[in-house]
């Protein structure tokens, strides 16, 4: 049986992280996803909250070489190195090893839609939307220490791996530099 970590309608603070986590994302309860699409390979994105672009420069030691701008909301949730399937209505209309066809299909489903909840057990969470739409996300079998999921707000994310171990930090932490700690 899988918990609430945050949801529309109740207040749940089992512990320490967890409470920390329904403190982080308590801003994106009630928002309305934008821009969801998928990414590289079977990567999924969400934005939540104001539109603001985010320029980068690309230097080649001292020359500028390039530049990138890209839209971002305010926060949104990153979704990656594990499998994943969206539902409507509880029918399954993509999984993450299906086509980019059939996934932006369902990227499509859940455009628009208020996620209204989040809930997390044993490896596997639940991203619920308010139009009967589901993000279910469960981890590959390789390696426990591989990060699901990120949600990015401003410069902090808190992120969650297939072990169970959260991460709440500066969103330029490098992977080895982040502080684990139990989700539970």
């Amino acid at each position: 049986m899988h918990r609430p970590i945050a949801n529309a309608d109740k207040d749940c603070n089992s512990n320490k992280m967890s409470s920390v986590l329904e403190t982080f994302v308590r801003p994106l309860i009630g928002a309305i996803a934008w821009d969801v699409k998928q990414g590289h390979g079977s990567f999924l994105t969400f934005n939540f909250g104001e539109p603001k672009l985010i320029v980068r420069e690309r230097f080649s030691r001292t020359v500028r070489t390039g530049r990138t701008v890209t839209v971002r909301g305010d926060s949104h949730i990153w979704i990656e190195c594990c499998h994943w399937r969206i539902l409507d209505d509880n029918n399954q209309i993509a999984f993450s090893e299906d086509s980019c066809e059939t996934i932006a299909k369902a990227t499509a489903v859940l455009n628009g839609q208020r996620l209204v909840a989040i809930d997390v057990s044993n490896g596997k969470t639940w991203f619920y939307f308010d139009v009967e739409g589901l993000l279910e996300t469960w981890p590959y079998e390789d390696d426990p220490r591989r990060e699901q999921w990120t949600i990015f707000h401003g410069e902090e994310c808190f992120s969650y791996r297939t072990d169970g171990l959260a991460h709440l930090g500066p969103s330029d932490t490098l992977p080895e530099d982040k502080a684990w700690q139990i989700l539970t």
